[in-house]
C-alpha cells in the first residue's frame, strides 16, 4: 500500500479504523532509501522523522518543531500536528479499543511499551528477503583504533551471557562498529544493513552476502535463515530501542524467554579511542580547507547569478578533492534567506532560488571520510544587516560559546547545558525548536545517542565523546540562523573544538560580548588559520587571515 487511497480502501475493506506509519525501514535506519520511505510514499513528506496516522476519512501528520514549516509547505491534505501528541492520540484510540494497522517490521518494542497491543493489527508477515549486495569494505586499525577480536571480546565480557542465551543486534551502526564493516554504497551513513546473534562466544551475522573474516568465531548466514535461527532458541536478551515489534511477536508465539537490556554498543562506540579522536582532528582539517575554499569562491564571484544548488554542487567539487573523501554525511542544506527558516531546508525540494546582496546565507553540511564523520553549521553575511538580526546571530553566538566553555561536573547533563545555550535569547524572549547537540558517529551516522545536549536530555558526558553544539533561531519567512562546531570532552573535562571554520565577524555587535567571550573567539579564529592556512595558496591565505582576523 503506497498510496493514501489505496491505504483508505483497505481500512474500509478490513474494517480498521486507523492506519500508522513511519518512514523507518526494517532496520529502523535514519537513513532510508525512497522505496523504503512508506511514509514519503504516502504523503511526500521528505523529513528525517515523522508519523502519518490515517483514518478512513482524514490524515494527520505529528512532525517535531524542526519540521512544522517545512510539513506545511510540503503537505496540503493532512493536518500537522506536533510529535508530542502523538502518544497521548494513540493512547485515546487504544482506550476506545480503535483498530491500528501497523507494519510491526518498522517500530520498535519501545514505541509501544505503553500500549495494549491486542487493539493492533499487523500488516501480513513477509519473509526476511536478501538486500542487494553492496560494496564493504572493513575499517583498518589505523582508522578504527581497535580490530574486530578486541572489540568482541570486550561486548562479550560485558554482557556475560549464559551458555543458553543469545543476545540479538538488530541495529546495523551497532554491529558495523563492532565489526568494522562499512558500505561505499550507502549515501550518507556508510551503514551496511544486517542483523547480528552472539551466543556461546560466536557472532552469527545475518547478510545479503559472504563476508570472509579472518576470526573463525564470526560465522556469516543468509537473512531468511535468521527466524529459524532465533525460534530455536530458549533465552534472549534485546534492546527494545532498536528491536522491532515483529521480534518481539516472534518470540512470544514461540515461547522463547525474552529479557530486555541495553545494547552495549550503544556506549562503546559513543567514547572514541584516542585513535578515532586524532583521526577526527585530522578529517576536521580536510574540511576546514573546503569550506574556506568555497566561502573564498563564494566572496569572488559577487553573488553573479548563484543559486543555493550551485552553492551545495560547488562545495561538493571542493570536498572531492580530497582522495580520502567518501562523500556527504547528511544532504547539505544551503539556504538563502528566509528558506533558512526552514530548519532541515533542502533546496532540490523547493523553486529554485539565487543569492542576493545584504541578505544572509545558512550551509548546514558534514562529510564522510576515512577519518571520520563531519557536521558544520555557518550562517554568513551576504553585504549589509541590520541590527536586529546582527543581535541575534552575536546572541546565538554567546549561547555557542557557553556551551564550547561549559565547565562539566559529575552530575552534569545535557539538560544543563542545554539551558546555557538558550539563555541569552531567552533573556530577549527568543528561542529553537530543536536540541543543541546530538552525538556523532565514526564513519557511521552523523546523529548519534548518546551524548544529546537538549531539554530532556539526562545523558551524562564521558571523556571522548563527540557532540555538536548548535544553537539557532528562525524566524518564518525572514532568515535562519545556526552555528554549529563538533566538540569532545577531553580528560580534564572540558570542551575541545573539532570543526575549523571561522565565524562571521561582520554579524557581531562586539559590545554584547564578555571580554572572555571576545578572547575565546580569538584564539578560536588563530587556531584556525594555524591549522588551515598552510594547505591553501597566498589568495586563500590572505582571505583566511582576513575573516579570522582580531576583535577588540
Amino acid at each position: 500500500m503506497n498510496k493514501l487511497s489505496q491505504i483508505k480502501q483497505h481500512l474500509k475493506l478490513k474494517e480498521i479504523d486507523y492506519y500508522l506509519v513511519n518512514k523507518n525501514n526494517k532496520y529502523l535506519n535514519e537513513f532510508v532509501e525512497k522505496e523504503d520511505n512508506s511514509l514519503f510514499s504516502i504523503s511526500n513528506f521528505t523529513g528525517s522523522m515523522g508519523y502519518g496516522l490515517i483514518s478512513r476519512n482524514f490524515q494527520y501528520l505529528y512532525v517535531d518543531g524542526r519540521y512544522t514549516q517545512q510539513a506545511a509547505i510540503e503537505l496540503k491534505n493532512y493536518k500537522i500536528k506536533n510529535i508530542h501528541f502523538l502518544k497521548k492520540d494513540l493512547m485515546k484510540l487504544n482506550k476506545l479499543k480503535k483498530k491500528i494497522l501497523i507494519d510491526p517490521k518498522k517500530f520498535s518494542v519501545n514505541f509501544f511499551k505503553n500500549f495494549n497491543l491486542k487493539y493492533f493489527i499487523f500488516l501480513p508477515k513477509k519473509k526476511f528477503q536478501a538486500n542487494k549486495k553492496e560494496d564493504i569494505f572493513f575499517l583498518k586499525k589505523k582508522y578504527s583504533g581497535e580490530n574486530l577480536d578486541e572489540k568482541i571480546k570486550k561486548v562479550i565480557n560485558f554482557l556475560k551471557l549464559k551458555h543458553d542465551e543469545g543476545f540479538l543486534f538488530t541495529s546495523p551502526e551497532n554491529i558495523g562498529w563492532l565489526t568494522n564493516i562499512r558500505s561505499k554504497d550507502k549515501k550518507y551513513s556508510k551503514i551496511y544493513n544486517c542483523y547480528a546473534l552472539l551466543k556461546n562466544k560466536k557472532l552469527y551475522l545475518y547478510a545479503s552476502q559472504k563476508i570472509n573474516f579472518e576470526n573463525q568465531n564470526i560465522i556469516c548466514k543468509k537473512p531468511k535463515e535468521i527466524e529459524k535461527t532465533l525460534i530455536n532458541l530458549s533465552k534472549i536478551k534485546i534492546d527494545p530501542k532498536y528491536t522491532s515489534l515483529f521480534f518481539l511477536n516472534l518470540f512470544k508465539k514461540n515461547n522463547v524467554k525474552i529479557s530486555f537490556a541495553d545494547d552495549p554498543i550503544n556506549k562503546f562506540k559513543s567514547i572514541k579511542n584516542i585513535t578515532e579522536i586524532t583521526n577526527l582532528k585530522i578529517a576536521h582539517i580536510f574540511d576546514g580547507v573546503a569550506y574556506i575554499k568555497f566561502f573564498k569562491w563564494l566572496y569572488d564571484n559577487k553573488l553573479k547569478k548563484i543559486s543555493e544548488i550551485d552553492c551545495q554542487n560547488k562545495l561538493e567539487f571542493f570536498k572531492k578533492k580530497n582522495n580520502f573523501y567518501l562523500g556527504p554525511s547528511f544532504e547539505t542544506i544551503s539556504a538563502f534567506n528566509k528558506n533558512a527558516s526552514i530548519i532541515h531546508y533542502n533546496a532540490k525540494n523547493y523553486e529554485k532560488s539565487f543569492l542576493k546582496k545584504n541578505d544572509m546565507f545558512l550551509l548546514d553540511a558534514g562529510s564522510q571520510y576515512l577519518f571520520g564523520t563531519t557536521d558544520m553549521t555557518r550562517t554568513i553575511s551576504l553585504g549589509k544587516q541590520n541590527k536586529f538580526r546582527k543581535t541575534i546571530y552575536t546572541l546565538v553566538l554567546k549561547g555557542h560559546i557557553a556551551v564550547s566553555t561549559f565547565k562539566i561536573k559529575k552530575n552534569t547533563t545535557g539538560q544543563i547545558i542545554d539551558r546555557s545555550a538558550r539563555k541569552y535569547l531567552k533573556q530577549k524572549k527568543f528561542d529553537y525548536e530543536h536540541g543543541t547537540g546530538h552525538g556523532v558517529g565514526y564513519l557511521s551516522n552523523v546523529h548519534e545517542n548518546p551524548p544529546t545536549i537538549s531539554k530532556l536530555s539526562n545523558n551524562k558526558f564521558q571523556v571522548n565523546q563527540v557532540v555538536s553544539n548548535e544553537p539557532g533561531f528562525y524566524k518564518k519567512n525572514g532568515f535562519g540562523i545556526r552555528l554549529e562546531n563538533l566538540i569532545y570532552l577531553d580528560k580534564n573535562k572540558r570542551f575541545n573544538n573539532l570543526t575549523l571554520v571561522p565565524f562571521d565577524n561582520s554579524l557581531i555587535i562586539k559590545s554584547l560580548l564578555t571580554s572572555k567571550e571576545k578572547k575565546w573567539l580569538n584564539n578560536y579564529h588563530e587556531n584556525v588559520y594555524e591549522k588551515i592556512n598552510k594547505f591553501l595558496n597566498n589568495n586563500e591565505k590572505k582571505f583566511l587571515r582576513k575573516i579570522c582576523s582580531k576583535i577588540n
